[in-house]
């Protein structure tokens, strides 16, 4: 058996399947993985309020949420950063002058969320919209601003991302662009829903920053700190740690900067991943 690693996990595509489930061959596996020593992170571009109980309560050692912004063990909170007031303003103003309707930002306390993004909620049969998550959505247009202030400064949040109608006016290369002096931008999680879609990240903070620095707090060398990802999002993850693993169900060639490609979430992706690492017996 190899010795201890410090491993960070995405869930959707990665622990989750499309429905939100975790198939039984990973629960197993990163069950057997923590007996044997390891210390297993979820690494999530999703704010902690967004993340299922039935997942949270799979035991895990600790989890990276909002793409790196936060980390929790248990309920102690490692580090936490928001995305400032004039961020939050320039994305506001840029979502209204191209007509980008369906938004959100997504922290601690919650997520916002656009009459957009709302639609989008009530149209679709989504775990988002179960009695489990109703308390944590809030509508911005709901959100008091205080005479003299804005948006920005009321939010506290870590994290933004949005999705566009068919036929947008900017690319999501146009936006990467328009929004590098606030955020980086990388392909979100909606390309089912829309080819021009993305997360707003803060700069300089991101799932790779966060492996290095609880690999640090943590007192473990990056050499022993493995991620396991399956899209754009998760590169930064993927790049920083010792060793990395694509799922066979990737997206956006992120494959190529990874060390192997295990096989797809349904088909015992996370467990196959974990046996080919030694964390669990073969």
């Amino acid at each position: 058996m190899v010795s201890a690693k410090l491993v960070f996990i995405d869930i959707d595509g990665t622990l989750a399947d499309e429905r939100h489930q975790v198939p039984e061959s990973a629960q197993y596996a990163c069950r057997q993985a923590q007996a044997n020593g390891h210390k297993l992170f979820i690494c999530t571009g999703r704010s902690l309020p967004k993340i299922e109980k039935s997942i949270l309560d799979l035991g895990f050692d600790g989890v990276v949420s909002v793409a790196g912004a936060q980390v929790n063990i248990g309920d102690r909170v490692l580090f936490q950063h928001f995305v400032s007031p004039e961020a939050i303003d320039a994305a506001m103003a840029y979502f209204r002058k191209h007509n980008i309707e369906s938004y959100q930002w997504q922290g601690a306390n919650g997520m916002y969320i656009s009459q957009g993004y709302y639609r989008h909620l009530q149209a679709k049969d989504t775990a988002w919209g179960s009695d489990e998550f109703a308390r944590f959505w809030h509508l911005i247009d709901d959100v008091e601003i205080p005479e003299g202030s804005t948006l920005g400064h009321v939010l506290k949040t870590s994290k933004g991302s949005y999705f566009t109608g068919p036929d947008p006016d900017v690319s999501f290369e146009d936006v990467r662009r328009d929004m590098s002096p606030w955020f980086e931008t990388v392909h979100g999680s909606y390309d089912r829903i829309s080819p021009n879609n993305g997360e707003l990240m803060i700069n300089g903070v991101d799932k790779g920053t966060a492996v290095r620095d609880v690999a640090r707090l943590l007192g473990y060398d990056i050499a022993d700190t493995i991620a396991i990802g399956d899209s754009d999002n998760d590169l930064a993850m993927l790049k920083a740690a010792g060793t990395s693993v694509a799922m066979g169900n990737s997206q956006h060639g992120i494959e190529r900067y990874c060390d192997f490609t295990t096989t797809a979430v349904g088909n015992d992706g996370l467990a196959n991943a974990f046996r080919r690492l030694g964390l669990v017996d073969g």
